[in-house]
């Protein structure tokens, strides 16, 4: 009697679960001619390539801007930069680790120092 007396009210009805995912499956939509079409939705992927794109592209900026750092202010002078880092805070602390010559960085700067000077 709830239910009935609700619907009649309102025009609301409470789905079951089934019948509510059911009605997620598909969506409503009126294209350029004014028609209403029932459509499914697209599948979501679960794996999608562009946070890997993303984190690749983080990654070749930071080298990049590594090399371009180590040959603007000289080795040494960054190094000590880097220490000044590491005895900061958290932040800094991770700043510098992040920052830290490894050696696809000196393969970059190897490959960049001709190009820039």
């Amino acid at each position: 009697m709830g239910n009935s007396l609700l619907h009649k009210k309102t025009g609301f009805v409470l789905l079951p679960d089934q019948k509510r995912q059911a009605s997620t499956d598909y969506m409503t939509i009126v294209d350029k001619n004014g028609l209403i079409q029932v459509v499914p939705r697209k599948k979501s992927r679960l794996w999608s390539t562009v946070p890997l794109r993303l984190i690749m592209l983080f990654f070749v900026l930071i080298t990049v801007f590594k090399a371009l750092a180590v040959l603007n202010v000289g080795l040494t002078a960054y190094e000590e930069q880097l220490t000044a880092l590491a005895a900061g805070n958290v932040v800094e602390k991770i700043g510098s680790f992040v920052l830290v010559i490894d050696p696809l960085t000196n393969a970059v700067i190897q490959g960049i120092a001709p190009l820039v000077r």
